[in-house]
């Protein structure tokens, strides 16, 4: 019964709420695209992380945009989950001037997945293709968009309270089958080579294995550029 009611006040909460980040981050940086040859990146692509509701409990998004461009050499940006609609209109932008070039990759934790099945959804409307989308324990996603090529949803069950639609890990589907290659992984009960027992909504992004098979899945993605 108290679980039920803290469930109910914290739906509550997060919907009156909406997109809010008090994180006190600022804001994405968004600038035009540079030629790819002036580029300091040693692999194509470009990785934008959107972090969860209110931010705080998504930093661990800012560790892996950190780490795409440390360890892979890829660009990468984190952006606070109400920056998803600046985000679609630049990516836009981007594709009609000319400069995009190389991969794209969404990846998003909680209500941050849920952001980035729209971004994909908005871009499909605009005929612009996402090689790779990430999701971390996603809230209440919606049907993955046949732009998509390969879409890695990794979350967490919990059988008692996953039928909230906040706070929780889910199976995702595709729109089409066809066009979307889709991998769920529970990590509840895939073998993944590390211990996964203490993992839950709020410290899935943070933790360093869970990071690093986003690291992987990018690494695929993205492929070096030719000298």
């Amino acid at each position: 019964m108290y679980l039920s009611r803290l469930l109910s006040v914290l739906v509550s909460i997060f919907f009156l709420t909406g997109c809010v980040d008090i994180s006190g981050r600022s804001a994405a940086q968004l600038a035009p695209m540079q030629p790819a040859q002036k580029s300091r990146f040693a692999r194509e692509g470009h990785v934008y992380c959107i972090l969860g509701w209110l931010g705080i409990w998504s930093r661990g998004m800012d560790v892996i945009a950190q780490r795409v461009d440390s360890e892979l050499s890829i660009q990468a940006t984190s952006l606070g989950n109400s920056e998803w609609r600046k985000f679609v209109a630049y990516v836009g932008t981007e594709h009609q001037t000319g400069r995009w070039s190389g991969p794209l990759v969404l990846v998003g934790h909680s209500i941050g997945s849920d952001d980035e099945i729209r971004v994909a959804k908005l871009l499909n409307a605009g005929n612009i293709s996402v090689d790779l989308l990430i999701l971390i324990d996603p809230d209440d996603p919606p049907t993955i968009p046949p732009n998509v090529r390969h879409c890695v949803n990794i979350f967490k069950s919990h059988p008692v309270v996953d039928y909230v639609p906040v706070f929780r890990g889910v199976k995702v589907r595709a729109a089409d089958p066809n066009r979307t290659l889709i991998k769920n992984i529970d990590l509840r009960a895939a073998q993944v080579g590390f211990d996964t027992k203490a993992i839950n909504h709020f410290n899935i992004a943070e933790i360093e294995g869970v990071q690093d098979m986003v690291l992987a899945e990018i690494a695929k993605a993205c492929s070096r550029k030719r000298r």
